[in-house]
């Protein structure tokens, strides 16, 4: 399934000029906090190509217009062909990819109350960690190389590589780590790895 839905995502994205690097970014960046914040959501591998395909597609909507993008990328991917995905994956694809930016989700919002309970949280907790994974690519650059979780005193640190020429992202993270935290309960600090001996 995994290479024929991507496949299929990708040239939805590519059909909608998508920003690539930025996008396969923020895969890499929401992979790689999925990957090490499993305990706390404990989500198998099939979720983890949801959110990768979400990361690809989240931008789609700049195809419209950058101040409703997130809406519309919700829009474009359900009305997509993507027949290797289930309809239940491509919603939960396209609120993942809603849900980015801008407002969390509410059961006012159509598309997320037409979810199932499950499914919602799943929502939840896979968007919270694309908005994170966005906010470290927050000036399209790839300015992180590399991130490492680590627990400490209660407080998830994500650690930035390089520890240098990142600081926007930084600070960015840190500003859309708030959904993260809400949903899993949590703090977060993002910090860069120079000082990851004195935190």
């Amino acid at each position: 399934m995994k290479q024929a839905a991507r496949q299929q995502v990708l040239s939805l994205a590519r059909h909608y000029e998508f920003e690539e690097d930025h996008s396969f970014q923020d895969a890499k960046l929401a992979l790689l906090l999925w990957e090490q914040t499993y305990d706390l959501h404990g989500l198998t591998a099939e979720y983890a190509d949801l959110l990768e395909f979400a990361a690809i597609l989240h931008d789609i909507g700049y195809w419209y217009d950058y101040d409703d993008h997130h809406k519309h990328a919700y829009r474009m991917i359900m009305e997509a062909k993507l027949p290797a995905l289930t309809a239940p994956e491509k919603a939960i694809v396209a609120n993942i990819a809603r849900y980015h930016r801008s407002a969390q989700p509410k059961l006012k919002h159509k598309g997320f109350a037409a979810l199932n309970s499950d499914d919602r949280e799943i929502v939840c907790q896979l968007g919270s960690i694309l908005r994170l994974a966005d906010g470290l690519d927050r000036t399209h650059t790839n300015a992180v190389d590399d991130l490492q979780v680590e627990w400490l005193a209660g407080t998830m640190i994500v650690w930035l590589f390089p520890p240098v020429g990142n600081e926007i992202e930084q600070w960015a993270g840190q500003k859309k780590s708030r959904f993260f935290q809400e949903v899993f309960g949590v703090a977060v600090r993002i910090l860069p790895a120079t000082d990851i001996r004195s935190a």
